[in-house]
């Protein structure tokens, strides 16, 4: 093997075929969001530092958990957009959880007032419309992956 092609990893960080046509949309759209959710959790726990103390529990409960979420959002990133069915049921799992924590974390912004810029809207809101969005389509890819593996009927 020539050892310009050797690889660091056993898989691509961004493959290039998830510019393929026939890259299925579902994974490439969930694999972009949890990629940008990952650096978006960064961003919430690198912020949750700077305020100054005292925090309240739910606040340190919130960078907790952003801080652990980084880690499934690139590992599941990394397998959708490697096309690894597998990482389906997972990524469906960590939408599940994280959807309603995401909806807490809004909620809280909004009864503290955060939420009156509009571009904090959009990022919040927006987060949480495109973890349904996400979630939806994996459901439906989830579905259509367990109707190809069902036995053929055949006719009478």
């Amino acid at each position: 093997m020539n050892p310009m092609q050797r690889k660091i990893f056993p898989f691509e960080w961004f493959p290039s075929r998830r510019f393929a046509s026939d890259f299925p949309l579902s994974f490439w759209f969930a694999g972009l969001w949890l990629y940008l959710k990952g650096f978006l959790y960064f961003c919430y726990f690198y912020m949750q530092g700077i305020e100054p103390p005292p925090y309240s529990d739910w606040v340190i409960i919130e960078t907790v958990y952003f801080g652990i979420a980084i880690i499934p959002c690139l590992i599941l990133a990394i397998a959708l957009w490697n096309e690894k069915k597998q990482a389906v049921l997972p990524a469906i799992a960590f939408f599940l959880l994280d959807t309603p924590i995401l909806l807490f974390h809004v909620l809280r912004l909004a009864e503290a007032g955060f939420l009156d810029s509009g571009l904090t809207k959009l990022l919040e809101i927006g987060s949480l419309f495109l973890n349904v969005v996400a979630l939806g389509w994996l459901i439906g890819s989830r579905a259509t992956l367990a109707g190809k593996d069902l036995p053929k009927k055949r006719g009478r």
